[in-house]
């Protein structure tokens, strides 16, 4: 079985696709906000200095977290590899640079912080605190999901092909896998 590169998404290094990215985040930020709003019960809201502290840590080992997530799933899929961990273009990152992965078992890797945390965040929810600070947590980690989910979709989108992707420190790879008498076009 040989293998043909179909794609490469380097976020960290490819500027229109982040500004794309970054305007898909705030496109759903906002539109997360607002319903946020409307659905709220009207309560009052108070900001402090030491609240928005806490909100900012809690944000920071909330994707801290998202990454190990990550990492945990290219450890199940790859017990002998070596995730790597990093910080690149102002985004931190997990990469397994050198494994390709199934579109199925990328999904996973790629989705499951998503769920992990969207579920730990409404498993808090049954504890009396402000609900607003945790809702925005929520509205904060899903708009910072904008590119796992594109990755889904690029994933997705080549439905009919039996693919392999590559995670890297800068994106992903996709590759499509090729039947021996199918010939690699130049």
């Amino acid at each position: 079985m040989s293998l043909k590169l179909i794609d490469e998404l380097n976020i960290s290094v490819d500027r229109k696709l982040l500004i794309l990215l970054n305007i898909w985040s705030v496109v759903l930020f906002l539109m997360l906000t607002v319903s946020g709003l409307f659905i709220s019960s009207g309560g009052s809201i108070s900001i402090t200095f030491s609240g928005l502290f806490i909100f900012f840590i809690i944000l920071v080992i909330t994707s801290c977290l998202h990454e190990c997530i990550h990492g945990i799933f290219f450890k199940i899929f790859a017990p002998r590899t070596k995730v790597q961990y990093g910080f690149k273009s102002g985004l931190l990152y997990a990469a397994n640079p050198g494994m390709r992965y199934t579109k199925q078992q990328f999904t996973m890797i790629t989705i499951m912080p998503f769920v992990v945390i969207t579920f730990l965040i409404c498993l808090s929810l049954i504890f009396p605190i402000h609900r607003m600070p945790i809702y925005m947590l929520f509205v904060i980690h899903t708009s910072g999901c904008v590119g796992d989910f594109y990755y889904c979709y690029k994933l997705w989108r080549n439905n009919n092909r039996s693919i392999l992707i590559e995670d890297t420190a800068e994106g992903i790879k996709i590759y499509e896998e090729l039947k021996a008498n199918d010939t690699i076009e130049k």
